[in-house]
């Protein structure tokens, strides 16, 4: 009874919902555009450089070798309250000659490999953290406004619990792209909707 009422309320509410949505279309540098909730913060420059030497440590001592130093943030954004955890992070980096079509024609086996160093990679960088891969769920192919995109689906361990985790690759012939998406596990009910949502609406136009 309680859920029919909620699907009625639902339905009649749908076209107000719509007419004045809790998301707002982003357009990035680069020609990437999604849609996040208005209400989200975005990182300070404080933020992105701690960020930055945090990455170049971890990666000098996992041994996954240097961070891209091509690498261009378009956006860094997470949740609000602050006390909730989901984020979305979008970097551009140049590409590597040729790897729109390698991508687009990878070999089942091809997959396997790429697979299996993002596995390893995600398992060292983790652990430099104090941090543990709890889960790896493989990657999976996708199309993203006509260009080949895989993506890597994990969960890792937090000191407030675990965290669902994305990497959308998307590789064109002027930047490869990589959209990070996490939310935290014990708030699913109310941001794997969201998340969902934001991963639907990326469109990524002809850039330059």
């Amino acid at each position: 009874m309680k859920m029919r009422f909620a699907l009625v309320c639902l339905l009649v509410l749908a076209p107000h919902i719509a007419a004045a949505s809790n998301f707002i279309a982003v357009k990035l540098d680069r020609g990437v555009e999604l849609q996040l909730p208005k209400d989200w913060g975005l990182f300070t420059a404080e933020h992105h450089q701690l960020i930055d030497t945090t990455v170049e440590a971890t990666m000098e001592l996992s041994g996954v070798g240097a961070p891209d130093r091509t690498k261009a943030n378009l956006i860094a954004a997470y949740s609000m309250p602050r006390s909730t955890y989901a984020a979305v992070r979008v970097d551009s980096t140049k590409p590597l000659a040729g790897s729109t079509s390698a991508i687009a024609n990878m070999s089942t086996a091809g997959i396997k490999l790429f697979q299996a160093g993002v596995h390893s990679t995600l398992q060292k960088t983790l652990r430099q953290q104090g941090l543990q891969l709890l889960a790896f769920y493989g990657v999976r192919r996708a199309t993203i406004s006509g260009y080949p995109a895989l993506i890597t689906d994990y969960r890792h361990s937090d000191p407030k619990g675990p965290v669902i985790g994305s990497i959308v690759q998307i590789f064109t012939p002027s930047q490869t792209l990589a959209i990070n998406l996490s939310y935290r596990e014990s708030e699913q009910a109310i941001w794997k909707s969201v998340i969902g949502k934001v991963y639907k609406s990326i469109i990524i136009h002809r850039w330059p």
